[in-house]
Parts: C-alpha cells; structure tokens; sequence
C-alpha cells in the first residue's frame, strides 16, 4: 500500500467521505463510503449567504468525517466544496469557522475545474474516446466536449437538482405538469446560449448521484442481471420511460420505488429533465453511466501530481487487467505465456483463414488469457465458476457491461455447458454471433492453458501445414514435454469446433528442427 486519501465531498445536496486505499500499482480501493444528505443548499437565503445553522451543520459534519478518516489512518484529507459554497457571499467566513471549529480548511472547487475533474474521471476509466460528460450537482451541472481524451469545451451552468426544485417547484407536487414544463423550458433555454455541444451526436456520459438513481431505476425494471452501474448504456427513449414511471407516481410510492433514493425522491424529476434535454441538444444516441466522477478526478489529479505517469488513459482496459493482478494475486508469468500462445494459436489459424476476428475480440482473448481461472485462487476445483463471479460482479474500467460479460465468460471457459448457463443470467446482452465467436475464441484460451500445463514455458511457436487431407498443427517446443500432449490431445476439440475442422498435433523440438534446416 502506498497512501490512504480522505476525501470530502462538500455538495449542494449532500457530504460524503471516501476514504481511497491506493495500491503499490496505484489501483485506487474505497474502504470507506459515507453519504450524509445534509442539504446545505437549503440554509443560503436570497441573498446568497449561508445562515449560522448551516456553518453549525457543515462544521460538524466535516469534523465527524475528520475523525473517521484519522481512526482509518488516512494519510492526506482532501475537503473539497462546490457550488453551494463557492457561490455564497460569506465563503470566507465559512471556512473560517469550519477551520477554527474542526481545523480542517475547505478547499472551494473552481467552475471550470469541477468540470474538468469530472471529464477526468470518465477518460480514466472508460476506453471511449469521444464524448459530452454531464455532472448534475445540487446547485450547478457541469458539462464537457471531448475528443481522442482531450478535453475541447466546458461549462458550469448555475443550476442543478436541488435549485431546479427550490426555483419551479417550491410548493408544489414533485410532478406537477406545469412546474415540468417550466423547468424544461429553462433548461433547454439554457443550454440554448451555450452552442458548443448542439447536434455533436455523441455519446453522453453521465456521473454523480442523480444519474445513479436513473439507471438503477431502469435496472430494476428490466430486471438487469449484471451487477454494477459503470459502463451501463441506457437509449434516449428508456430515458424517457424511466422519467415516465417518475411522473406517473405519487410522492408515497416514490419513496418506495425500487432502485430511487428517498433522499432524491423530490429532486430526480429535474434532474431528469436536464438529462432530456441535453440528449435532444446533443443528438446523442446513448447515453452511458460512469460510477466514478468528482471525487475520483480529483484523486487522480492528485496521484497524477505525486507519481510520474501514474496512469494512462489510453489504455484504460490493459491497465484495469493489470491491476486485477495485485487484487487476486494470480501468476503473472503464467498468465503472459498464456496470453502469447492464444496469440500464436489465433497467428497460426488466422494465417489460412481458419478463423477471423476483429481488433477489440482480439483484445478480449488477450485479457481472457491474461486472466483465465483467476478464480483458483478460491478453490481450484470450482475455478470457472468462482472466475465468472468475480469478473461479471465488479465494476471493470475500460470495459461495457457487454465487454465485461465478454470476459467473464473468456476467462472462466471450460466446457460449453456452463457457457451456456453463464449467459442464461443476462438475456439480449449479446447476439448469436457474438455468443459463437465467444466460444470459439474461449476454446482457443483453454487450449492455450493445456499447452502450458507443467508451466514451464516451453512451447516457443506454432503453425499449420496440409499433409493430403489431414490439417496438421505444429507446436514447436523447447524443454522437457510433460503432461501438455495429454492435455492438448484432450482438449483439440474446443479448436476443431472453433475452425470446423479436425486437427492433428505434431510436437516438434524447436532446435532439433533449426539443426535440420
């Protein structure tokens, strides 16, 4: 372990404290994740001046959250503020009494640089290279256009979830059909005079709480099988329906509705409005859900400042594979030779065009290799199962949902029976041909593994020859054979079902064959 990070999180809506755990490999742990909805917004009057309950309220909760972080043994605070905050006249006399009272100084998050530490954190976890970040807070949203991981615009509008509310529906049913209509014609009149982001058709990636709440919302009414929200894609029109199902109710079954905050249950509404009205702006044809937002931008920032090249953010998944490394503690000399022989068997039949596959599916055989029975480290007798637990469970960065199953099932392959029972769980997510190529390209993983049983590297090179009808592959070895021409003779067939065609093994001794040439 290289640090513990304390991070405060002073919004509009709520406070929260997430203490980071940051590896040796900078793979950045929560061990600690505490939400309190303190609503510091509601204590600034018309005049933009936070009253003495508020400062009271903001002080000991920080000073709360001081401790737990010291009874954690974090290292470094980070007190962060945004909008509610930054936009009060008495700022000063704010921090200067949660100093005095907790001797912890609030740092105030500039406009321009909340936007940025959320951009921040999509690029670092998400593989896309194109796209309009969106961050509603309580009392600002923030968005952004980027392009190949550069950021190109920004904005900070002064408006968010809980002023939308206090501003049009102050008084009023959280769904009344005039207070909606007023918001989106404020939202879209916004947006309007800020031209940067109009008909981009882009994807939109959306972070912070509120758009946590619209994808569990539509998870549970789907019946999602696949844990986790990162990388979670939600067309326009499922949008709508979930915003649908949001008016619908009554305030008494909101606060029951599976998925919904109570906390947010009164503020979900405008802050579905600006998701609306900002995918119609856009022209966007998705609109994708990043878990990692404000905080984890801002812990970047901070480890990126500390330690040279901490991250590269165009290798988002490779880096994300890596790292799994240090979490399982799996064999990384093993899991390489295992990745360079799936390459050398993919080289050897791709060369006569038995088999084909595009660059991401390539990817994937490489980190399902990379990763394969990752789970022996539970027990070695239920390795597929405990594999595919692990992996389709856990928020991956650089991979969607559809590439995380990929994986999953790539690296736990062992037969076609519990393939097919890993896919029963997640219906539509893949098509035929993605679920054939799959067990083709988990064939050849598996058949990789046979050939490095003794683990002792010694296949060097394969490739295949015609003699008369018979397909002849070659594996020429360096060493001592042990049980790889058992295993291998065993396990052909995965790669005869992946090219339809039979195949014969020939061992050949790589430098018995260089003395014949």
């Amino acid at each position: 372990m290289k640090e513990r990070i304390g991070l405060i999180d002073i919004g509009s809506n709520s406070i929260r404290l997430v203490v980071f755990q940051v590896e040796d490999n900078l793979a950045m742990r929560e061990i600690q994740n505490i939400k309190i909805p303190a609503r510091i917004f509601q204590y600034i009057n018309d005049d933009h001046e936070m009253s003495q309950d508020g400062i009271d309220t903001l002080a000991r909760i920080i000073g709360a959250f001081a401790k737990e972080a010291a009874i954690l043994k974090a290292d470094r605070i980070l007190p962060k503020a945004t909008a509610a905050i930054r936009q009060s006249k008495n700022k000063d006399d704010i921090i200067n009494q949660v100093k005095k009272k907790t001797g912890v100084t609030i740092e105030l998050v500039p406009e321009e640089m909340e936007a940025y530490y959320g951009f921040s954190a999509i690029v670092h976890s998400m593989s896309d290279s194109d796209g309009v970040s969106i961050d509603i807070g309580g009392g600002s949203t923030e968005i952004t256009v980027f392009k190949d991981k550069e950021l190109v615009e920004a904005f900070s509008f002064p408006f968010g979830a809980v002023s939308l509310q206090e501003k049009f529906f102050n008084g009023k049913d959280f769904n009344d059909a005039k207070s909606i209509k007023e918001t989106r014609k404020f939202v879209r009149q916004a947006f309007s005079e800020q031209p940067f982001f109009e008909n981009l058709n882009l994807p939109i990636f959306a972070i912070g709480g509120s758009a946590r709440n619209v994808a569990r919302v539509h998870q549970m009414q789907s019946n999602y099988g696949m844990a986790g929200l990162h990388g979670y894609i939600m067309k326009p029109k499922q949008i709508d329906h979930v915003f649908d199902t949001f008016v619908d109710l009554s305030m008494k079954e909101m606060l029951k509705l599976e998925g919904l905050s109570s906390n947010r249950a009164d503020i979900i509404v405008p802050a579905t409005i600006v998701f609306q009205e900002l995918i119609q702006t856009v022209d966007s044809p998705v609109f994708k859900f990043s878990q990692e937002g404000l905080r984890e931008g801002i812990v970047y920032e901070y480890l990126e400042e500390k330690y040279r090249s901490a991250f590269d953010i165009h290798r988002v998944a490779q880096e994300t594979v890596e790292r799994l490394s240090s979490i399982y503690q799996f064999s990384m000399p093993d899991s390489a030779q295992r990745m360079v022989i799936a390459r050398q068997l993919y080289a050897a039949l791709s060369e006569d065009g038995y088999l084909k596959l595009n660059d991401r599916e390539l990817e994937l055989m490489n980190y399902g290799a990379y990763l394969y029975n990752l789970g022996e480290m539970i027990e070695p007798g239920n390795a597929s199962q405990h594999t595919f637990y692990l992996l389709s469970n856990s928020n991956l960065n650089g991979f969607s949902h559809p590439e995380r199953l990929a994986l999953s099932i790539l690296a736990s392959y062992k037969n076609k029976t519990l393939f097919d029972q890993y896919l029963t769980t997640y219906g539509e997510m893949l098509d035929d041909k993605q679920v054939e190529t799959l067990q083709h390209i988990g064939g050849l993983i598996k058949f990789a593994e046979c050939l490095n049983d003794s683990h002792n590297n010694i296949v060097k090179s394969m490739d295949t020859v015609m003699k008369g009808n018979n397909l002849i592959l070659r594996v020429f070895f360096q060493g001592e054979l042990l049980s790889e021409v058992y295993r291998s003779e065993d396990q052909k067939k995965h790669v005869e079902r992946a090219i339809g065609k039979d195949i014969t093994l020939e061992f050949i001794n790589a430098n018995s064959y260089r003395a014949i040439l």
